[in-house]
Order: structure tokens, then sequence, then C-alpha cells
């Protein structure tokens, strides 16, 4: 039996496919699009980026993974499911209204965490930083406010609680699956590979290619993100399903004052 789809390129859609593709954008842009600065009402696509999703063209994204860790033990010691249900909704909606005025693509909800991305048009660091202080912001969102939310509501504590998130980067495809726009490409298996990868209750890591990318292009290995925070990023090696010899990864602490904010 001959297998329906091809194993070749796929040929260039037609106009017919990409005016039917661009009404289907303008939907999913609005759900998963960065917003404009100025007006929030709007997304802020370039034409580069929305040609790209439109006529499904390869493009350099930066993924971001953030996994709650021992949100199963967190759930099952919670006194009251539906509260445990609504801080959740709130934080997931806060990194949500955040990543938006980062630039950011919100890619899906994982039951105890999410995906999002940045589609690459400029600098790669500079991108990139962006991307850290986004991850400084919710980690630390995170630790004030709402593990303490959940924490009241728990009949027992817990050990391990916080906040994982893996970093990956490469050429995906923004591409829609089942209805609804999402990435697709080797960056999305490598940012969660390293948020499982992560063993501390705050850890980010990055895969080794934005790594490398990052330290060939700031100084020192780190750099400044601003209101007095620094990132400092440190090759290391970690074990992971398909590696369980070790891979190469970098781990980035965010400092003040020469004082790691998430030891």
């Amino acid at each position: 039996m001959k297998h329906p789809y091809p194993t070749a390129p796929a040929t260039p859609p037609s106009h017919r496919e990409i005016a039917q593709n661009e009404c289907r954008v303008d939907l999913h842009l609005e759900r998963h699009g960065p917003r404009n600065l100025m007006d929030p009402t709007r997304t802020d696509v370039s034409p580069r980026i929305r040609r790209a999703i439109v006529e499904r063209l390869p493009v350099e994204a930066i993924v971001l993974t953030a996994d709650m860790r021992n949100s199963s033990s967190v759930m099952r010691e919670s006194i009251d499911i539906l509260q445990f249900a609504n801080i959740l909704d709130d934080f997931v909606g806060e990194f949500r209204t955040t990543l938006c005025y980062h630039g950011g693509w919100f890619d899906k909800f994982t039951g105890d965490g999410f995906i999002c991305y940045w589609l690459i048009e400029g600098s790669f660091v500079t991108t990139m930083e962006t991307v850290l202080v986004f991850a400084a912001s919710v980690m630390e969102s995170f630790r004030s406010y709402y593990h303490p939310a959940f924490l009241a509501n728990l009949r027992n504590i817990p050990s391990g609680v916080g906040l994982s998130i893996g970093i990956d980067s490469g050429a995906c495809h923004v591409a829609t699956i089942a209805g609804d726009l999402t990435l697709m490409g080797p960056a999305m298996v490598g940012a969660v590979r390293m948020v499982d990868a992560a063993r501390k209750p705050y850890e980010l890591l990055l895969n080794a290619y934005p790594g490398n990318r990052l330290t060939d292009g700031a100084k020192a290995c780190g750099g400044e993100l601003g209101a007095e925070i620094e990132y400092r990023a440190r090759q290391c090696r970690v074990k992971t399903k398909e590696y369980p010899d070790g891979q190469e990864a970098y781990a980035v602490e965010f400092l003040k004052d020469n004082v790691n904010l998430f030891a």
C-alpha cells in the first residue's frame, strides 16, 4: 500500500492554499502571537514572520519550556483542588501577559507548565537576553507569589517544589496541528529535554547549541539584563533520557550584587 504522505520535500503551496492559510493565520495570531506595546488589542508580527507561517517556511526559534517541579505532589496534597486550579490559572495567565510584552509566542499549556518561543529576526544574543529577562521574571513571580499560594492550600509540604526552565534553539516550522498553531522542530524536543534534566527547585538549563552561541557573543560568559541583574552561563554536563552518560549544556544563574537570586 502506498504511503499517503510523500517522503520527498513538499511542493510549495498554491495561491489558493496560501490565501486559505492567511485567513487561518489571522485567527491563530490572536491566540498565540506577541502583542503590540502601544496597542495591546493588536498583534506585533512582522511581514516576514507572517509570510513564513502562511507559506510554511522554516524560521529560527528559541524555545522555552517551564515546568512546575513536584506538581503531582502539590495537587495530591491540596486541600481544595479547585483552588489549586485557580492558582495555576492565575500563574499561566500572568505568564502569558508577561510573555506577550517580551515579544514571545505562546505555544501550549502542559498541565503543570507551559511552552513558548521567540522567532528570531535580528541578533541571536539580543533575543536570547530578552528570553532570559522573561525567564528571571517568571521564576521570581512563581517563587514570591504563586509558590506561597500553593503552600497555603496544602495539608503537607512536599520538598523540592519550584519552577524549572529549559531552553533550546534552531530552525523550526510554525504549523497548524489539530486545528491550532504550534511550533515543530528539534528545538522543541531539546527544550523539553533540558527542563527534564533540571534537578534544583529553581534551575535554568540551555542546550549546548544556544549556550555556545550566547557565550560566544557575550563577555565572560555573562552580561547585564538591566535592573541591576546580571546573568552567568556556566558550561556543565547533564544526564538525559537520550544521553544517560551526560550531554553538554549550560546552567544559567541570575545574580544581583554577585549573589545568586535562585540559589
